[in-house]
């Protein structure tokens, strides 16, 4: 089917149902919202049936109820794209614009090639005005409904209601597998009755009135017009009977299809139906209300005994007409050209064609037509590429600043992305924990380097995944020394209590990795601080993020002097949580290489009451003097200290 079907029911489903609702609907029908929703193209009909079947699924309707809704809402798309005018001037009642609507399909055509429209006709029959619809797409009637109802309801300004009378198959069309559904229309508002079947009785009355006035002049004056003449006024005419035996041509026809001039030819030995697909038949015809239709006669590609013709006659378009009280039909016809490269494959010229026919202006237009569809079906591939390329693009950047951003801080990378500098920032008030493997130096020497490898990037992905948790900015990691610290770039208020659960959850972790010597958990060691520092981004050509300040050097203080399997917290983090809810146990005074005696604490877990929200106030330490203890190594080989200076104005540079 045509592309502006398939637009048609996006915009539908889109407007009605919302685009969560159609992204569902391209997953289930295997679709591509670009390649198979372009303007200028043509689609399989498998396709659209499948669009049409997923929409059922999703939505809930019935694939009938889709159909017709699809019906009512192509009312609004054609009009929303400048057809409304068009449609106004089909018909001055619901009746005619029925009858017209195979004249508009016809005009189309020329347009958009290679559309197979359904085809419509009126009937008045025992007081019921009766749509027949004939559609090489058996099912497809209920979008036909749909359509005519909301144009009704539209331009004529009245509700009707279509119910299917029968539906036949096969009877009308052939070589295709068809249907022919008559409805009955029934009008939901009496008094607007004349708006649909264009019966209003005071025009009657007049139209009467003249026609008895008239009566006695039809019968006296007869105008006959002589058959020579009546062919060269209709140069491309032909009459045939009922058997379709034919009674005389035109001119021009004898001229261009010498076959005709045979005694005893039939016009369908000749000429075969173009359009509409139906059987060439005296019958069919009449059964088809054909003077309201546009037929298209071409030659046949071979002749009764098997021969090609030697005629060079084009395809003709024009109308059939029973004549009065002969069982006879005329067809009166012209030349159809779409398009100037037709004529001269036609060996025809313009002086064939008849100069009061507007066959020339409408291949003339139809021609730059063309070539603004050809220019606008390319422009159409390239926007449905560019949307693709726009697409991957839009998911490597993605991608791309997925990896930017575990590499700075979101804020520091924007800066940098848009050739800002990053001004240094002070701090107030952060925490950092520092964590590292007990006994990994010896662990590193009896094992393999790629069994290291594997613990510290099994170790570190469930680090990773607590950072996520929590929401907290991973720093680095060195060897097997993990950084994080909250409160920096952007302060928050519960940074404390962030990097506590942190460093609960990491202790916790631990009992997932194994030590590859011993086969047991590895146990870590987590220390904590919070204070001010200073944070900046250093170099160019790889950028570093850097926090500096002594409170970097006091957390990994904390973590060196801690004990295995223990988060260990300085006093100044024990004032921001202590009233949160945490398990704490003061370990007491501690001699801290380059700090002096320092009150630390345990956490050792968290109680019942456990309250985020009632966050400690800052509060003046305690005036106690920290108890001296004496620290304990578990390991009698010395530990690597991540930071083995002293003195207050020390820093960890982390590189990012």
């Amino acid at each position: 089917m045509h592309g502006h079907v398939h637009l048609c029911l996006r915009e539908m489903v889109i407007e009605q149902y919302g685009r969560e609702s159609w992204d569902a609907i391209l997953n289930e029908a295997s679709l591509d919202d670009d390649n198979d929703f372009m303007l200028f193209h043509y689609y399989d009909d498998k396709r659209t049936i499948s669009l049409v079947v997923a929409i059922s699924n999703i939505t809930g309707l019935d694939v009938s109820g889709v159909l017709e809704s699809y019906g009512h809402y192509f009312y609004f798309y054609a009009t929303s794209r400048g057809y409304d005018r068009m449609l106004r001037t089909l018909g001055k009642d619901f009746h005619t614009f029925v009858q017209n609507l195979d004249l508009l399909h016809s005009l189309l055509a020329l347009t958009y090639k290679g559309m197979r429209p359904p085809h419509f006709r009126c009937e008045k029959k025992d007081g019921k005005l009766l749509v027949h619809v004939f559609t090489v797409r058996p099912g497809m009637y209920p979008a036909a409904i749909g359509m005519l109802t909301e144009v009704a309801r539209q331009i004529f300004d009245t509700r009707i209601n279509m119910s299917v009378v029968t539906r036949k198959t096969g009877e009308i069309f052939k070589q295709k597998y068809c249907e022919h559904v008559i409805t009955e229309v029934k009008v939901l508002e009496e008094q607007k009755m004349a708006a649909i079947t264009g019966e209003d009785q005071l025009m009657t009355n007049h139209v009467q009135s003249k026609l008895q006035q008239l009566a006695h002049a039809r019968e006296n004056y007869v105008v006959a017009v002589p058959e020579l003449s009546l062919n060269t006024a209709l140069p491309f005419s032909v009459v045939f009977d009922k058997n379709m035996f034919i009674q005389s041509a035109g001119l021009h026809l004898k001229t261009l299809c010498p076959e005709i001039q045979q005694e005893q030819s039939k016009i369908n030995d000749i000429f075969d139906i173009k359009e509409p697909e139906m059987k060439f038949e005296y019958n069919a015809i009449m059964g088809c209300n054909s003077s309201y239709m546009y037929f298209f006669l071409q030659p046949k590609v071979k002749n009764r005994n098997g021969t090609p013709p030697k005629s060079d006659c084009p395809i003709l378009r024009g109308h059939m007409v029973p004549l009065e009280d002969k069982e006879e039909i005329m067809f009166i016809g012209s030349p159809h050209f779409d398009s100037l490269g037709d004529l001269i494959s036609s060996n025809s010229y313009l002086t064939n064609i008849p100069q009061d026919n507007m066959t020339m202006e409408i291949m003339f237009m139809n021609e730059q037509r063309r070539a603004d569809v050809e220019m606008s079906k390319k422009l159409d591939e390239t926007t449905a590429a560019m949307k693709k390329l726009a697409a991957a693009l839009d998911q490597e950047k993605k991608k791309t600043d997925t990896l930017l951003y575990q590499m700075l801080p979101v804020k520091v990378a924007n800066q940098l992305r848009d050739g800002r500098n990053v001004q240094a920032e002070k701090h107030e008030n952060v925490t950092i924990l520092f964590s590292d493997i007990v006994t990994f130096t010896n662990m590193a020497a009896l094992c393999h380097p790629m069994d290291i490898v594997e613990l510290l990037n099994d170790l570190f992905q469930r680090f990773d995944e607590l950072t996520t948790k929590h929401d907290i900015y991973k720093v680095e990691t060195i060897g097997d020394a993990y950084m994080v610290v909250s409160g920096v770039p952007e302060a928050t208020d519960d940074h404390a209590i962030r990097i506590a659960n942190m460093g609960l959850d990491m202790i916790q972790q631990t009992s997932h990795v194994i030590n590859p010597v011993t086969n047991k958990s590895i146990q870590i060691r987590v220390g904590i601080h919070t204070g001010p520092v200073v944070s900046g981004v250093v170099g160019t050509k790889m950028p570093r993020y850097c926090l500096f300040g002594d409170t970097v050097n006091t957390a990994s203080r904390m973590e060196s002097h801690g004990l295995p399997g223990r988060v260990h917290i300085s006093n100044t983090t024990h004032r921001e949580i202590r009233e949160v809810g945490y398990i704490l146990e003061r370990r007491g005074g501690l001699d801290v290489k380059g700090k002096g005696i320092m009150d630390t604490y345990f956490i050792n877990g968290v109680s019942d009451n456990f309250d985020p929200s009632r966050k400690s106030q800052t509060l003046p330490e305690e005036n106690r003097e920290p108890e001296r203890i004496q620290i304990k190594r578990v390991s009698p080989t010395p530990e690597r200290k991540p930071n083995p200076q002293s003195g207050s104005n020390s820093s960890f540079c982390s590189i990012m």
